[in-house]
């Protein structure tokens, strides 16, 4: 009966990733963290954005080659503006979002920009409702929010990893916690001191992909290449409330990663698994 109910599980699990997600987002790999929202959705594990726009043809234009091509028109329109809308609330950190940052003329700039060129993955007309999805990626969120940063990444050496190192990443159960995803955080010991945040990281490699991967499945985690060949895995003590981004380690895993003889920290060399 075991075997029977977790394969049920399992099935109906699979099921769930091949049903449609509001109309028309696409397949999701199993074990993506998802943030979703009414017209959109962030996928932290992936590092992009989605979300669909809508429209239909001017009803002068209605069943004629133009009013298909305006209902297109429109529908992008309408999908920028659902990106624009969600990307508002993505949270930067553990005080503050990009709705935060984009008072300053720089960050608006260049976040309206990245929306304006939002990659089409998908488009469909059925004869009154044209539906387009597309996406943006994370990476450049973090490249127009760096700059407006209080705490700056800052470009460091990065050395080759040597033979025989024995930590050569972090991976972080909080599975057991109500973590909320950030593009930025800081993982702490017992008594408060960082162990791992901005300052610790290459600028270029926080940029390409990073602070960490968020993951669901911890045994996936644990062999991931972000995280090479011997990752060090600890389970976190606590997160620190009420936003519940930062993450709390215990102290003998913080006194590993000080101590390592080689610093993955530098090249972003960490995985979250969250629940």
């Amino acid at each position: 009966m075991r075997k029977i109910g977790i394969f049920a599980g399992f099935l109906g699990g699979l099921l769930l990733l091949l049903s449609p997600v509001q109309g028309a987002f696409a397949l999701q790999t199993l074990g993506d963290v998802l943030e979703q929202g009414e017209n959109a959705r962030i996928n932290w594990t992936e590092g992009y954005i989605e979300a669909t726009g809508q429209a239909v043809a001017p009803t002068d234009k209605e069943n004629t080659p133009q009013g298909k091509l305006l209902a297109r028109r429109g529908a992008v329109v309408d999908l920028q503006r659902n990106l624009l809308e969600f990307v508002k609330g993505v949270r930067v950190d553990a005080k503050t979002s990009m709705q935060d940052f984009m008072v300053n003329d720089y960050v608006s700039t260049q976040v309206q920009g990245t929306i304006k060129r939002v990659e089409i993955t998908d488009a469909t007309w059925d004869g009154e409702i044209y539906s387009v999805t597309g996406r943006i990626k994370l990476e450049d969120m973090r490249k127009a929010v760096t700059p407006a940063l209080p705490e700056q990444p800052a470009s460091k050496p990065v050395t080759p990893q040597p033979k025989g190192t024995k930590i050569t990443g972090l991976v972080i159960d909080v599975r057991h916690l109500p973590l909320i995803p950030a593009m930025t955080f800081r993982v702490l010991d017992e008594s408060g001191k960082e162990v791992y945040g901005l300052s610790f990281v290459d600028k270029e490699r926080f940029l390409a992909s990073g602070l960490c991967d968020y993951h669901t499945n911890l045994d996936y985690a644990k062999n991931a290449p972000r995280v090479a060949d011997s990752p060090l895995v600890v389970k976190a003590v606590k997160l620190v409330g009420p936003q519940n981004v930062d993450i709390v380690i215990p102290n003998s895993a913080a006194s590993k990663i000080r101590s390592s003889t080689w610093d993955f920290r530098t090249t972003c060399r960490v995985t979250v698994v969250k629940r």
